[in-house]
């Protein structure tokens, strides 16, 4: 009986290794900073407070834009939020708000559940560059508040953005009004 049941076995074969991924994506451009401005800026006096201004000075832009119905960080948006961390970094003393919006196309519903799942993803992407994750506090907006107004293709991409918005500056910067 037992030779009948041994007959009947498959014979075994080794599983293949599972795929791997590159979870980082192309490389993005270097940051075109002049080398003693960003060396002045990692080197920062602890007692200069943070501001606004000095944030999209150092970051270019407080956005990131995305595809049509996705949430996905393209090269362009991860080397955005590479210098928002970077900011973010040299001042733990700063939270961000990290809004996501969607254009018009689509349910109000629909369009929040994008802008929370873009939100999301600027967040992850923040913590995997070493920004505290209780410092960064997603919000969507959905299609509420349009960057630009008009149903033509180039107002609404700018609508599909996510944006790093400052909060919890230092009391010295608030008294300044920035």
């Amino acid at each position: 009986m037992s030779v009948l049941l041994a007959s009947c076995q498959r014979p075994v074969q080794p599983l293949r290794p599972p795929p791997s991924f590159d979870m980082q994506g192309p490389t993005p451009a270097p940051l075109k900073v002049r080398e003693d401005e960003a060396q002045s800026r990692l080197l920062r006096d602890h007692e200069t407070p943070a501001t606004v201004e000095d944030f999209e000075r150092y970051a270019g832009t407080t956005r990131v834009l995305f595809a049509r119905d996705s949430a996905e960080l393209d090269a362009a948006a991860r080397a955005i939020l590479d210098r928002h961390a970077q900011w973010l970094n040299l001042y733990p003393e700063v939270r961000a708000s990290l809004q996501g919006h969607a254009d018009e196309f689509g349910s109000r519903e629909h369009q929040f559940a994008l802008g929370e799942k873009r939100a999301a993803a600027m967040k992850f992407y923040l913590t995997a560059q070493g920004v505290a994750a209780e410092r960064l506090v997603p919000t969507s907006f959905g299609k509420e508040h349009p960057a630009r107004t008009g149903g033509d293709e180039i107002s609404q991409n700018q609508n599909r953005r996510g944006e790093t918005v400052l909060i919890g500056l230092p009391a010295s910067a608030r008294e300044r009004g920035e």
